[in-house]
């Protein structure tokens, strides 16, 4: 067999770029990942039902490995079977031509340990590749960063979308796949090419490339091409890998009480920033040091998991090495003797704490004194304020037990001495301020409760505190503490501040103070959803049986009432509330605002596929702690629960809210519908002929596969079982049409009942199959006599299930030149013909059973000469003239019955025995001589199948009837003429 133009090239190449790929070739290192070495599975022109890649040369433990995998054919999923240990990452397909899907792995000491295949099983067969990049240095927990898929017509041009890692230091993977086996691909303008290959077999085939590209920025890549290729239809894919080195920070911001006093070390929370003012991952070495020089840097217990190391004794100065446990996070603790007020310094290269986007507010300085407050537990222990929650009481918190002890540092010991004694009571002033976001909203209130009287505080903008509230604090405690309570309305990163005038020995002012302040975080108590709708009330945007404005019906089970679309964009409101479930008006506010976050929890179908949120944290800006968003969508089918949260707020943890209700039931965007190529079985295919009226039966029934997707094209799993809602009745449109119009077709024998069977096949897809059974129920009607003709004979149908999701209807099989025919579509006008027999009672009486079929108005019918499949009809004799009797004749047959029914005896000769089918249309028919003296007539009638019966007497369809004749004078030979009824 001669090959198609171009596939053997394809394929030498595809074989040749392989076995390159089998040795190893120098690995380029761009930023913190590196590409490393790409694999391909064998390329070909013929078809298969699965790929095997070989994983690429010089992989290690922890690479991460990305599989593409094609076919040059559109059902989704294409993948039946991933081998063990790949994440999906997308699927997509074009709706006619190409099916693509990405996988991801992180490689294991067993795949190092030996050469390893894996091996990817399709949904059917068709020409097939696969590719296998290997990198080193990405993010194992979270790989793909961000990523797109775009389909495209056919173009020289090959195009993926443009996306935005939003992070620095990713990589850049543009896949293409494109339904031109014969082409190459050719590398997008700066980026390296990382594999190409080809199948071979032009538009039956397929191409697929990878390019890669390290990425420095954060920002938007633009569009990606591979320009000048053979045109083709095209899906390009663009994703981000992100490295496990995190991103290069844009600053540091720098977190500290204010104010702290000589006898005991305070914290400082350095976190790397990116420039909106976030926490970015890093692994960075920062120096650290103070404007002044002095001062001992440690390690707060819990503070960091990276490498910390101190400078020399009190010189201010240390280094700490960022682990990936941090999150850009590091809790140091600064002790310094002397009296002063310092900055402290953050480098790590360039970056600092004032390069970039950095704000004044992250860059606070430090004010050391001798005497001070300070908070304790109440045991006189140093203590910090831990993580509060908004209006909850801090004897609530994980520091249930905090006081406020006035010190003073011992010029003996250096220790914390209290000032006051024990069981005094004084006016301190106090404040709070608010430094994240960097204003209080009013009518929000910090109460401080001590001795079971609570005082609401003064509060102030970030950078100076100037208005206080003088509260009386008894120092109840052995060492002189205030114990107290507090708590605060709202969220946000606050700063406590004390104040205390200290004065003459009269009691006169003297015009000193003494000062403290501790700074934490109030987080929100909870975060609720509300008014969840569908975004655009309409049909294909909302399900049609809701109301306006499409309020999610929250469906319990599969019967329960339809929401929206699979993928299209609903709306739900959130609220960050305190513990008194007041919202909190600051929440949004603060310099980077942290958003929030939804999670979708699968409800039903149990153990379907638990897709991820789409857009999940696309809330809008938020008011008085409320926002809205509009574009969150579910690319699935079924029911679930949304769970609000942030992963960090202000540093200081999680904060999960409350799921909501159900969401659902999220029904399919719409179906793909794949017919295949049905047959319909010749009549007789022996002879390449069918007679009209002949019931029609499929070797090939048409199927169709009808697969439900989500409104990015993605299949839609869980639409199987009771979410599977494609029913008989809900079908509509069902139609066999014949051209011409006529004869006309009877589908009258079709159940629409149980026709077409609808089989489910689970994971988003089912079988429509016609004509299951017997046979179609499908017949052409039978009429006046008509010539032969070929038969050209489409079905259409409606694919629409109860929820009005539907396929590009109709669905037509045969829509140019009808569903073909096992041998040949030609169809006669058939009938069973019996001719009258005369002869000598002394001797077998042949008489003529044909089967015939109409030529023409001028030739009539003749004798199939094709016909070698019609089975003998039964013979019935009746009306014996005598002296003939029943008793004296019989078909000659194998024996009694016989095919006949009225078979001798004794088994005849081939030569007179009956036919069981026709030859060359004859089913050579002998009656046995009745012997001497049993002259007389019989009426001889054949059963004929409907679709040969005749209106033989001028009214309906009839089996036919002929006279046989023994020892009765036939007249002369020479007749002039003699008449047959046609």
């Amino acid at each position: 067999m001669k090959a198609e133009p171009g596939v053997a090239r394809a394929v030498w190449c595809a074989r040749a770029l392989l076995i390159a790929l089998l040795f190893t070739h120098p690995v380029p290192s761009w930023g913190s990942i590196s590409y490393v070495a790409s694999s391909a599975s064998a390329l070909s022109s013929s078809t298969v039902g699965s790929v095997a890649i070989t994983a690429p040369a010089g992989l290690a433990t922890g690479d991460v490995l990305i599989a593409f995998v094609g076919q040059n054919t559109s059902g989704l999923p294409i993948v039946n079977t991933a081998p063990t240990g790949w994440t999906l990452v997308l699927e997509k397909n074009d709706g006619s031509s190409i099916g693509v899907a990405v996988y991801s792995r992180v490689a294991t000491s067993a795949d190092v340990a030996s050469t390893t295949t894996y091996t990817w099983t399709f949904q059917g067969s068709a020409r097939s590749a696969g590719l296998m990049l290997d990198f080193r240095g990405v993010l194992t927990t979270s790989p793909v960063v961000v990523s797109a898929t775009k389909v495209n017509g056919a173009s020289v041009d090959y195009t993926a979308s443009s996306i935005t890692p939003g992070i620095t230091n990713t990589e850049l993977v543009v896949l293409f796949a494109a339904n031109n086996g014969n082409g190459g691909m050719n590398v997008p303008t700066g980026m390296t090419s990382a594999n190409v290959g080809a199948t071979g077999a032009g538009p039956n085939g397929l191409v697929i490339g990878a390019f890669v590209e390290a990425l420095a920025a954060s920002t938007a890549t633009g569009t990606l091409q591979s320009t000048t290729n053979n045109s083709a239809v095209n899906i390009g894919i663009s994703l981000a890998l992100q490295s496990a080195a995190g991103a290069t920070p844009d600053h540091f911001a720098i977190s500290a009480a204010g104010t702290a006093v000589n006898c005991q070390a305070s914290p400082v929370t350095i976190t790397a920033h990116s420039a909106t003012h976030t926490a970015v991952p890093t692994i960075a070495t920062i120096s650290v040091s103070t404007s002044t020089t002095h001062g001992d840097w440690s390690l707060a217990a819990g503070g960091g998991s990276g490498s910390f190391a101190p400078g020399a004794a009190n010189s201010g100065t240390a280094t700490y090495t960022y682990a990936a446990a941090d999150s850009g996070a590091v809790t140091l603790l600064l002790k310094d003797t002397s009296a002063e007020t310092v900055t402290i310094n953050v480098a790590a290269g360039s970056v600092t704490q004032t390069s970039g986007s950095a704000i004044g507010a992250e860059q606070p300085s430090l004010t050391f004194l001798a005497s001070g407050f300070r908070i304790t537990n109440g045991s006189n222990v140093a203590a910090t304020i831990a993580t509060q929650i908004a209006a909850k009481s801090s004897t609530l918190s994980s520091t249930p037990s905090l006081a406020l002890q006035a010190v003073r540092t011992d010029t003996n010991t250096g220790a914390c001495t209290a000032v006051f004694a024990s069981g005094t009571t004084l006016n301190v002033s106090l404040a709070y301020q608010c430094n994240n976001p960097t204003s209080c909203v009013a009518l929000q209130t910090l109460g401080i409760t001590n001795n079971s009287i609570t005082t609401n505080i003064a509060s102030n903008a970030n950078g100076s505190v100037s208005t206080y509230t003088a509260v009386p604090l008894t120092f109840s405690t052995a060492n002189a503490e205030a114990p107290f309570s507090f708590s605060y309305s709202d969220v946000g990163q606050i700063t406590l501040y004390a104040r205390y005038f200290i004065p003459l020995g009269g009691g006169a002012p003297s015009g000193n103070s003494m000062i403290g302040s501790s700074q934490f975080v109030v987080q929100p108590s909870n975060f609720s959803l509300t008014n969840i709708k569908c975004t655009t009330f309409g049909a294909g945007t909302c399900s049609t049986a809701l109301s306006a404005p499409g309020n999610n019906p929250g469906a319990t089970t599969a019967a329960g009432a339809a929401f929206i679309q699979a993928g299209q964009p609903f709306a739900a409101t959130v609220t960050a509330s305190n513990f008194l479930g007041a919202a909190t008006p600051n929440y949004g506010r603060e310099i980077a605002p942290p958003g929030v976050t939804l999670s979708a929890n699968l409800v039903a179908p149990a153990g379907g596929n638990a897709a991820t949120l789409n857009n999940a944290s696309a809330f809008g800006s938020f008011s008085t702690g409320v926002a809205t968003g509009t574009t969150f969508n579910w690319p699935e089918v079924g029911i679930i629960t949304l769970t609000p949260g942030v992963a960090n707020y202000l540093g200081s943890g999680a904060v999960t809210g409350t799921a909501s209700g159900n969401v659902g039931r999220f029904i399919p965007n719409a179906f793909t519908a794949a017919p295949n190529t049905p047959v319909f079985g010749t009549g007789c295919a022996a002879g390449a002929f069918s007679y009209l009226g002949q019931p029609l039966s499929y070797t090939v029934p048409p199927v169709l596969t009808v697969t439900a997707l989500s409104a990015a094209g993605s299949t839609a799993h869980n639409y199987t079982g009771a979410f599977l809602k494609l029913t008989n009745s809900t079908l509509t449109g069902r139609t066999y049409t014949p051209t011409p119009a006529s004869p006309a077709l009877d589908s009258s024998g079709i159940s629409t009942a149980t026709d077409p069977a609808i089989i489910d096949l689970g994971s988003g897809q089912a079988t429509l199959t016609f004509g299951m059974g017997t046979g179609t129920g499908l017949l052409f009607t039978r009429g006046a006599a008509v010539a032969p003709f070929n038969a050209n004979i489409s079905l259409s149908i409606n694919v629409i299930d109860a929820d009005g999701v539907a396929a590009p209807n109709p669905v037509v099989f045969g829509s140019v030149s009808g569903i073909g025919f096992s041998t040949s579509p030609t169809q006669y006008y058939g009938r069973l013909a019996l001719r009258d027999a005369v002869g000598s009672e002394l001797l077998d009486l042949p008489m003529a059973l044909t089967t015939q079929y109409y030529v023409s108005t001028t030739q009539g019918f003749t004798t199939n000469t094709n016909d070698s499949c019609t089975l003998a009809p039964s013979i019935a004799l009746s009306n014996f003239l005598l002296p003939l009797t029943s008793l004296k004749t019989c078909v000659r047959d194998s024996g009694n019955p016989g095919a006949s029914g009225a078979g001798c005896a004794v088994a005849a000769p081939t030569s007179t025995a009956y036919k069981t089918t026709a030859s060359s249309g004859n089913f050579n028919l002998w009656f046995a001589a009745p012997g001497s003296g049993f002259n007389g007539t019989m009426t001889v009638k054949g059963t004929a199948p409907a679709w040969l019966q005749y209106p033989w007497t001028g009214g309906a369809n009839t089996n036919p009837a002929g006279s046989a004749a023994f020892g009765v004078f036939s007249g002369q030979t020479s007749r002039v003429y003699q008449r047959e009824v046609y």
